[in-house]
């Protein structure tokens, strides 16, 4: 594993903003991420996943952030798969689309890791969440500092949730999925499909998604046409000009400038529309 010192995490994210980790510990296994959890189960951490979905303050963050690149997916029959958490999801897609598996065409185009996706129960163009899959979830407990196995359906789950979200002393390590056997060019052009509809809307200069959908509706038509806030800017920070629920940064944008837009956006729908919108990404250090 590698131990950093002061060192940049924007880089490791997908909008490329954020100040420095105080420590950064970059792991290429479970092995070595599991160890570097005990060795850190006394300290806050952060743990690091693809950087798709967090924003990180420009003073960085003053402790220790681990990024798991753990990347081992093992076949265990006609469709149940093993898969680490730090494999990355377009990946696993490709991968189990190969191997004639059916499930997870859906989060085509979704840059996130396996950890990530099961922390954020994220969901699929088919509304399908990803815990639909997941049968058994390996994780490092800090609490106790032992590696334990959590049967899915005994979980809390729910759009954009997961009992991880509340629970931060458990880490996940790698996870059981359940696939389907399926029609390898079927799924392939399904992939195909999805992403050459989403391209031509959701910007990987972002986090992703910014806001949850409110039930029944969408938060990038709400922000477009009844906040009317496509397009709208501050510093290098902008909504996207084609998906109202997308943010970029244009080039130099900070955590500043990309925060100040969601702040925006949240006062304008309270105001107008007495409306709450929840951020879908997570904020980390000071704002």
């Amino acid at each position: 594993m590698k131990i950093l010192k002061n060192e940049a995490l924007a880089p490791f994210t997908t909008v490329k903003i954020g100040g420095p980790a105080q420590t950064l510990i970059i792991t290429d296994t479970t092995q070595e991420f599991t160890k570097a959890l005990q060795k850190t189960a006394s300290t806050d951490i952060f743990i690091l996943g693809n950087g798709s979905n967090i924003l990180i303050s420009d003073q960085g963050i003053p402790a220790t952030v681990i990024k798991n690149n753990s990347q081992n997916i093992e076949y265990l029959d006609s469709s149940l798969i093993k898969v680490d958490s730090g494999v990355q999801l377009p990946w696993l897609i490709n991968d189990t689309v190969n191997h004639s598996l059916s499930g997870l065409e859906e989060f085509a185009y979704i840059p996130s890791s396996i950890g990530g996706a099961i922390y954020g129960n994220i969901h699929g163009v088919n509304k399908s969440n990803f815990d639909k899959f997941v049968r058994k979830i390996t994780v490092f407990n800090k609490k106790t500092q032992t590696v334990e196995e959590l049967d899915s359906q005994s979980m809390s789950w729910d759009y954009d949730f997961s009992e991880f979200k509340e629970k931060p002393h458990l880490i996940i390590l790698s996870a059981l999925l359940q696939l389907t056997p399926g029609n390898k060019n079927l799924s392939q052009q399904q992939v195909k499909d999805i992403i050459a509809k989403k391209i031509l809307s959701q910007s990987m200069n972002s986090l992703g998604s910014t806001f949850k959908n409110p039930p029944g509706d969408a938060a990038g038509r709400i922000i477009d046409q009844e906040l009317n806030l496509k397009g709208y800017r501050i510093g290098d920070a902008q909504i996207s000009p084609k998906h109202a629920n997308f943010i970029l940064n244009l080039g130099q944008a900070t955590a500043t400038d990309y925060k100040a837009v969601i702040d925006h956006v949240i006062q304008t729908a309270k105001t107008k529309l007495n409306l709450t919108l929840e951020p879908e990404i997570i904020f980390w250090g000071q704002f």
